[in-house]
């Protein structure tokens, strides 16, 4: 298929590009500035601009862009670095993904010729806090958080317009995203590799990770797959308690586990309120009930098989 991506120079769009031309798709990047091949495609959100000709050329679209939610690297965390969810940084994380929404409506609806199979990015951030409860698909929103927000208004709302045009659209709903290289991992890298391992908050809120191979991986089935519809988790099928995650990866690293929780004030004050709440205080027992139902089979269905992710 020929497959636009949006967002593919970002740490998971490089993973999903390198997927989809492992499968022999014919992959498009939508870029920003000029154009320098014929597989790139011209598009500003903000300008509400696109080049039609080209998106009339598409078989399907990945849509992944989006202000980061994370900072690029641990020193973002630092006050004033900008890595923090400043009120100027949240209306950037909300507007940057609402116009590409927009815009996509828009295009497809005025289009001649439009691609038949769309897929964006979403995060299981959309359910809100759980508690203990086991969160599938069917699982009803817990409103009230900025990114549950965003999931709900600026990612999926909007674009299941699409469907009305015979559509076949996906939101992908991942969890924390683990892998070499990405903020999160190095967090907890970091912490290990201090002999501080410990619980956040209680220990007992459920931490739904999946590591970003399996989320590439799983990009590329859903667009295959014609069962794939509507929303789809995209979490290992093992969340764990928090404490149980900082023990495996402190077991993974020969490093020492600390019982002793860190205080969630002390995890908002290091990284900022709400996004201390994204990064392991909010419960989500997220399963990919779809994905296992479909016969999807992840590479790193438990913590201790990504092994060398945290060395």
């Amino acid at each position: 298929m020929k497959v636009g991506v949006t967002g593919a120079s970002g740490y998971v769009g490089k993973k999903v590009v390198k997927e989809l031309q492992n499968n022999s798709h014919e992959v498009f990047k939508f870029v920003r500035r000029s154009v320098k091949n014929e597989h790139e495609i011209y598009w500003s959100p903000s300008k509400q601009e696109i080049d039609i000709e080209k998106f009339e050329q598409l078989d399907a679209i990945i849509h992944l862009a989006g202000e980061s939610i994370a900072p690029k690297d641990l020193l973002g965390f630092l006050p004033f670095a900008g890595g923090r969810w400043s009120k100027e940084r949240k209306s950037r994380i909300y507007w940057s993904r609402k116009w590409a929404s927009d815009l996509f409506v828009s295009t497809f609806e005025s289009a001649e010729n439009f691609p038949n199979i769309f897929i964006t990015a979403s995060g299981n951030d959309i359910y809100g806090d759980h508690g203990d409860k086991v969160v599938t698909e069917e699982t009803t929103f817990n409103r009230g958080q900025f990114l549950q927000l965003v999931a709900e208004e600026c990612w999926e709302e909007p674009l299941y317009q699409l469907k009305k045009l015979g559509v076949r659209v996906i939101s992908a709903r991942a969890g924390i995203m683990l892998g070499k290289g990405n903020v999160a991992t190095d967090i907890f890298t970091l912490i290990s590799k201090l002999n501080i391992s410990s619980p956040i908050g209680k220990g007992t809120q459920y931490f739904s990770w999946v590591s970003v191979n399996d989320v590439a991986k799983a990009y590329n089935f859903c667009l295959e797959q014609n069962s794939m519809e509507g929303p789809v988790n995209i979490t290992s099928p093992q969340p764990l308690m928090q404490k149980d995650f900082a023990r495996t990866i402190a077991k993974i690293m020969n490093k020492a586990y600390f019982f002793p929780p860190v205080p969630e004030v002390l995890m908002k004050l290091a990284v900022g309120w709400e996004l201390g709440e994204s990064l392991g205080l909010n419960s989500i027992r997220a399963i990919p009930k779809k994905l296992l139902g479909a016969g999807f089979v992840f590479d790193y269905p438990t913590l201790d098989t990504m092994k060398e992710d945290f060395i």
